[in-house]
């Protein structure tokens, strides 16, 4: 059973804590998306339910690996360069793009040739659809890969025009950057909540919080993250004990306080300015604290840790075929005389199956040859150099 999960041939190369968040982050999107199509037929009542936000999870632990692997590699440069730039582009494109376009382009066929009208939704292809404004009718589950994708475009464009024309070194580029982010969304965020959400009601709570221009400070949360390991490593690593305690708090606090006001409002207004602006600033704060004791958990060989490491590889196939592929097995198995309402946790059972078995082969047919391509393209188009 073991091999059957040996993906990775070194991991103990990677920081097996943020596996451990990736793995947790995407099973939790996946059974709350479950239970959002489901939750009527076994009677939850879905919004009452206190799920943690798998979202900021993953945007903090993803800014902190993309912004520590960032000054791991700025410090060797003596300045940054339009290659490099060019270089990091490539490294993020080449991972996420190809499997995203390929599978929604699979179901834009579907559906065209299901529905018989030929329609593009071309604001998926790039990603415009939540960049102002939420109007995300298709694929809807993508819309954080919409904020991924505008992070990775904007962040090293933004460090190469600060260092190269304000002149400023690499460590106070950085730091620039990470206020920048954070500064201008929660503006945003206040702007959007008088102007744009007047009404401030939950469906536009539910819209509000999957806009990009009003998210990427989530994941510069993350980029603080990697600057104060990078910087001050003392300071992180003597400390992680208390920041860990001290993240529980705010995030479990926030959450909480979340969870038992927001309800009360589901079906009405949901007036509250905190929840439409620095609850989405607060919460990733608390989590960014558990990361110096996420990033000492070692690899230990041994079935749970070899799945946990199974699940964060394949991770980003299941996000993409999880959410429209669950309907798309509803419906197969209405063909043939099988109805998934009635049988709940048959339904579940043949999804979780498939997912994991489909991501796999995703993954490994897929995913893995696209990845080793990178260092081809990057070759080819001199940006080593």
């Amino acid at each position: 059973m073991l091999s059957i999960f040996k993906i990775n041939t070194h991991p103990e190369r990677r920081y097996f804590g943020f596996d451990i968040v990736r793995a947790f982050s995407v099973i939790l999107v996946m059974h709350m998306h479950f239970l959002q199509l489901t939750a009527g037929v076994i009677g939850l009542d879905y919004q009452k339910i206190p799920f943690p936000d798998p979202v900021d999870m993953f945007f903090v632990c993803s800014g902190f690996l993309i912004g520590y692997h960032h000054l791991k590699d700025i410090h060797k440069l003596d300045k940054i360069t339009p290659k490099y730039t060019a270089r990091f582009l490539v490294m993020r494109w080449v991972r996420t793009l190809p499997s995203y376009y390929l599978i929604l382009t699979f179901l834009v066929l579907l559906t065209i040739l299901v529905t018989k009208k030929f329609d593009i939704p071309v604001g998926n292809y790039i990603f415009t659809h939540n960049l102002f404004n939420y109007h995300v009718k298709f694929y809807s589950e993508t819309w954080t890969i919409s904020i991924e994708e505008w992070f990775y475009f904007t962040f090293p464009i933004i460090f190469y025009f600060i260092t190269t024309f304000l002149k400023l070194n690499k460590k106070k580029s950085f730091i620039f950057i990470v206020l920048l982010y954070i500064v201008v969304c929660n503006f945003l965020k206040i702007y959007y909540y008088y102007h744009v959400f007047p009404d401030h009601t939950f469906l536009q709570y539910a819209k509000f919080k999957e806009i990009v221009v009003l998210r990427m400070d989530t994941i510069a949360v993350g980029l603080l993250a990697a600057y104060v390991c990078f910087f001050y490593q003392d300071f992180w690593h003597n400390n992680r004990y208390k920041f860990l305690v001290i993240g529980l708090i705010i995030y479990l606090a926030n959450m909480a306080y979340y969870w038992l006001t927001a309800n009360k409002y589901v079906e009405g207004e949901f007036t509250i300015f905190y929840f439409f602006t620095f609850y989405y600033l607060i919460s990733p704060i608390g989590f960014m604290l558990f990361l110096p004791c996420l990033k000492t958990i070692k690899f230990k060989n041994n079935f749970v840790n070899h799945f946990i490491l199974f699940t964060s590889n394949i991770s980003y196939s299941m996000f993409l075929l999880h959410g429209t592929f669950f309907i798309l097995v509803i419906i197969l198995l209405r063909i043939i005389g099988f109805n998934a309402a009635n049988h709940i946790f048959i339904s579940y059972v043949v999804w979780i199956s498939m997912a994991y078995v489909l991501s796999y082969l995703f993954y490994i047919k897929f995913e893995v040859k696209v990845m080793n391509m990178r260092s081809k393209i990057i070759t080819k188009l001199k940006l080593n150099e």
